[in-house]
This record gives C-alpha cells, structure tokens and sequence, in this order.
C-alpha cells in the first residue's frame, strides 16, 4: 500500500491507495502552512511545527499497515525563502523527502487527477489554470487572499497578477477545498459528500449568492460544520473563484473532488490507470 501526502498551504492532506490500486477516502488537517508567507517571504515556525505534526500523525496512523509514503508540496512550500529549513523538520522528524512541485507541474497533475479538458484549481497558496496545451499557476489562494482585508484589495491583487490567456473549452472543470467546499454549500450539504459534490456544477452567479450568504452569516460562519476550519477563508477563496471565472469567460464549472492528488499518484506509476 501507498500513503500519498499533499503538503498545502492550507491543509496537509493524506490518500491511501490500496493492493488493488484503488484510491482510499482523502483526510486533511488544516495547519494554515502559508500564513504570513506573503508578508514576510518566510515560513512562520507555527506554521511549520503544525504541518510537521500533521505529516508525523499521518504517517504514524499508516504505520501499521506499512505504507510506502510519498510526500509533494505546493505552493507556500516552493515560494518560501526557508523552504529548506521545512524540509529538514519534516525529514528529522519523519524521516521522508518531500517532492517540491513547481507551479507547472502542480496544473498538470491536478488536471491529470481531474481527468478534465479544462481546469481551474484553486488552494490554499495558488490558483492553476490548466488545459492539455496550456498549464500557469499564480500565487493566489484561499489563504493569501484572506490576508487582504477587502474585496477591492483581493481583486487588485489578482488584477496585477492574473494574465487570462484566451483558450477555448468546451467543458470547464474546478477542483481544490474551495471550490468543493462551495459545491457541498450550494448543495445544502452539512457533512461533505464526494459523490454529490462530484455531480454538481456553479456559475458566477451561484458563487456571488453563496459570497453574499455566508457574509450576511458573519461570526456564525464559524459554527456551519462544512466551515469550522475554513470559515475565514471561504469568502476570499470565492472571490478569487468569480475573478478568475468572469476573466476567463466560464459561464459555468463542473466540480470534482479528483485532483492532483490522484494525478501525483498516477504520475509516479503508483497507479496504473485513472
């Protein structure tokens, strides 16, 4: 067996994939691991020390069925100056290398994962937009932009770095915590369903209802069981959803709970097929 473990800027996520090759229930743990990462350029040592710890209860939890670990981080992992000081805690600690992605090959394995013609992928750190000939990742999440305090100051960050080249896709697929967590929000879910969120889909207009829900719920957001862990960062990871949807002239998206997790593992010929 396999023990895949995706190092994010939001959460640090685990996957078993099983003798037969099937893929096993993903599990996560908010660590907030891009925290201040804009700020100061740096990893903060909190941060750290909870991403170390959620990547050692993984791996210890797995122990018993002797899992081989593969461990790949993302976007706060590969834009920190500190980067190499993580790795270190993370190997001394648990005794495995981590596999920095580039923004590129983060988009390819995500839309591999998703098994889409078209893909937006927003997490905590970064937001990809990726087809079969086009893959570009910017340094915009759920995390980073929760650190601007307004809507204008969100969008004027994604204005200066967004650059939307003018592709054509049929059918636009959207993955990452996000966009799933809107998708079990819009669905009127209290306990997140892989299998109904995976046959949902969202317009501009779906999202903006759901920004101005959840505004008008304010610190009751907190207590909504799909956001007791993203309840600051749904809003801004939303408002970067509707940007990136109106400059990319997506009228609609398809959600799916595959992403580059499933991609890393079939990248890496752990599994034989998607």
């Amino acid at each position: 067996m396999y023990l895949i473990l995706d190092i994010g800027s939001n959460s640090i996520r685990s996957m078993q994939i099983n003798e037969r090759g099937v893929f096993q229930k993903k599990r996560l743990i908010t660590t907030r691991l891009a925290s201040g990462l804009d700020q100061t350029g740096m990893l903060s040592g909190a941060a750290m020390e909870r991403s170390v710890a959620a990547i050692e209860a993984f791996i210890k939890e797995a122990a018993c069925t002797q899992d081989k670990v593969f461990a790949y981080a993302t976007s706060a992992v590969r834009d920190a100056a500190n980067r190499e000081d993580f790795l270190r805690r993370v190997y001394t600690a648990c005794g495995i290398s981590v596999d920095v992605l580039s923004g590129e090959e983060e988009a390819r394995n995500a839309l591999l994962g998703a098994r889409a013609e078209g893909l937006v992928d927003i997490g905590g750190g970064s937001a990809q937009i990726v087809t079969a000939g086009f893959a570009q990742s910017w340094p915009m999440g759920c995390v980073r932009a929760a650190e601007r305090n307004t809507r204008e100051a969100i969008e004027a960050r994604c204005r200066a770095l967004f650059r939307f080249p003018r592709l054509f896709v049929p059918r636009w697929a959207g993955a990452g915590g996000t966009l799933t967590t809107l998708s079990a929000l819009h669905l009127g879910l209290t306990a997140y369903d892989s299998n109904k969120v995976g046959k949902d889909s969202l317009t501009v207009s779906d999202i903006e209802a759901l920004i101005e829900n959840l505004t008008g719920m304010g610190e009751a957001r907190a207590a909504h069981p799909l956001l007791h862990m993203r309840h600051d960062v749904i809003i801004p990871g939303a408002i970067v959803a509707c940007f990136i949807m109106r400059g990319m002239n997506i009228p609609r998206i398809f959600i799916t709970d595959a992403d580059g997790m499933e991609g890393y593992a079939f990248s890496k010929r752990l599994v034989k097929s998607l």
